[in-house]
């Protein structure tokens, strides 16, 4: 670890620092930061922060953008913080300052990186221009509505999801929920592996089933060019396409890479401790990290490593051993629409329609910590997080008779 000089350790009773990204990471680090102690900005160019774990529900319908939007301004000023709502172009290192796009000029003592990440095109032409990234309630908002458009049209009402994970399968799901028993659209899913999940052997056949005959899965093939109204596969074949949907992976913001913390499109190298390998003075947490371990980008993870971050930051500025990061590992939750739930933990995998309700409750107690409603609920929302992690649910799922179990291979 990297260590600060004294002369820097005895700056003042109110260090100054700076949060970029105002969501999972950013939030929690904010939140965990005291004011006392710290003069804290957080700056996004965004002034709602947004709930990406559900975002899939806007196109069923199910949940509305202000379901999955707070204001950061009102969570910041809550906590007793500041917020600026602005872009950040550049960060001058050496001087230990940033420079907004609006050429202003922010000093920090400590950085804290919580960027999240942004949808990878893999150079694929055509992508930028022509496909939907629904990494965002604004483009899933914009997903929504062609969708709407689509299907009341006679017919080309084909869409293409490309991308059989996480991502792409709750956007296929919430699809199916809201126009599967109609059958308007003409759907596509494109995955370049030879089966949906294909470490656990039954799983893609049990996800084929659920989807009922309603959609074309091509398995096994990439994409290698999008045009307005098609794509292209490897093989030569051309899918027609009215809306394409692009979940196929993510790659880091170009902050990190434009400051000399990471190669082009990659993550910002942290120790164990989330503090920057090329800068004491930085930290990264969430998307924008790249661990010295192998950890899922989830937001819980996110969460928790804001919180971490937070608390080595106030540790180094009053000197002392940064701790190391140990996440307490958690299932992934994916819910595709209301066929069917699937937890991920390990090397398991539970499906159950049971789950879908488990990732609506997830959703209900956390968005409680994006309210700042008063201490009161705070509170009840953490008693929840708290019964929730000490019940034995994965045992519960494997003891089920509603549940299927599959084993990696």
């Amino acid at each position: 670890m990297a260590l600060l000089s004294r002369r820097f350790l005895a700056r003042g009773p109110r260090h100054r620092i700076v949060i970029i990204g105002g969501n999972f990471a950013g939030l929690a680090a904010a939140r965990a930061l005291s004011t006392r102690e710290h003069h804290v900005i957080l700056l996004d160019q965004h002034p709602q922060a947004e709930w990406l774990p559900n975002i899939h529900e806007l196109l069923s319908r199910r949940k509305t953008a202000a379901e999955l939007q707070a204001s950061r301004q009102a969570l910041l000023q809550a906590w007793g913080h500041d917020f600026r709502l602005a872009e950040v172009a550049a960060i001058e290192r050496q001087q230990q300052r940033l420079i907004t796009t609006e050429n202003e000029r922010i000093d920090y003592d400590l950085l804290l990186l919580a960027t999240g990440s942004r949808a990878h095109d893999h150079g694929i032409p055509g992508v930028v221009e022509h496909a939907l990234h629904p990494r965002s309630v604004a483009q899933c908002m914009r997903i929504n509505n062609a969708l709407t458009r689509l299907a009341a049209l006679p017919s080309g009402r084909d869409v293409v999801i490309v991308g059989g994970g996480l991502e792409g399968l709750e956007m296929l799901g919430e699809i199916l929920q809201r126009f599967g028993r109609e059958g308007r659209l003409n759907l596509h899913l494109v995955e370049q592996e030879e089966k949906l999940f294909a470490r656990f052997p039954g799983l893609h056949e049990r996800l084929l089933t659920q989807m009922r005959g309603q959609v074309q899965v091509h398995t096994g093939r990439r994409i290698t060019a999008v045009q307005a109204d098609s794509v292209q596969l490897d093989n030569g074949r051309e899918l027609p396409s009215r809306l394409t949907i692009w979940s196929a992976g993510r790659r880091s913001q170009v902050l990190a890479s434009n400051s000399g913390l990471a190669r082009d499109n990659a993550d910002i190298a942290v120790h164990a401790s989330l503090q920057s390998q090329l800068d004491a003075r930085i930290f990264a947490a969430g998307d924008a990290a790249a661990l010295p371990f192998a950890l899922d980008k989830q937001a819980h993870y996110a969460q928790t490593m804001g919180t971490h971050a937070a608390a080595n930051m106030q540790g180094l500025l009053q000197g002392q051993t940064l701790r190391d990061f140990r996440p307490l590992h958690k299932p992934s939750l994916l819910a595709f629409g209301d066929r069917d739930g699937i937890m991920f933990f390990e090397r398991q995998a539970v499906a159950s329609p049971a789950l879908i309700a488990l990732k609506e409750g997830i959703y209900q107690y956390g968005i409680q910590g994006w309210q700042p409603r008063g201490r009161g609920l705070l509170r009840l929302a953490g008693q929840l997080q708290r019964g929730m992690s000490e019940l034995d649910l994965w045992k519960l799922l494997l003891n089920s008779r509603d549940s299927t179990v599959f084993v990696q291979g």
